[in-house]
């Protein structure tokens, strides 16, 4: 029992050293657009989500995954995200991700 405690302890710290540390987050509330915009994501050229925090500000392009979300086309959205930043991402991912935690609105756009 006494070898067996430490060696669960030590396991369930390399288990959380694996994963992206938490740096951070705070919540947000986004308006998410009906179309999404020509974007670069490093060398690839896609299609980015548009965002902004009030109704009256320019779109954005929104890089970071968004967790939880199914966007269609055509449906503009009001979200309530919990934004998180993670101090060790690997280089090639984004270091921000948003976790949708309430879809407050969404009402198509002709």
């Amino acid at each position: 029992m006494r070898i067996a405690l430490p060696a669960i302890a030590a396991l369930a710290i390399t288990a959380c050293a694996t994963g992206p540390v938490e740096h951070g987050s705070r919540s947000r509330l986004l308006y998410i657009a009906s179309t999404k915009a020509p974007c670069t994501n490093g060398v690839m050229k896609t299609e980015c989500l548009q965002y902004r925090e009030e109704p009256t500000q320019p779109w954005q392009l929104n890089y970071a995954p968004v967790e939880g979300f199914e966007w269609k086309q055509g449906n503009e959205y009001l979200l309530k995200i919990t934004e998180v930043h993670a101090s060790d991402a690997p280089a090639d991912a984004s270091r921000v991700t948003w976790h949708v935690d309430k879809v407050v609105e969404q009402h198509p756009v002709p």
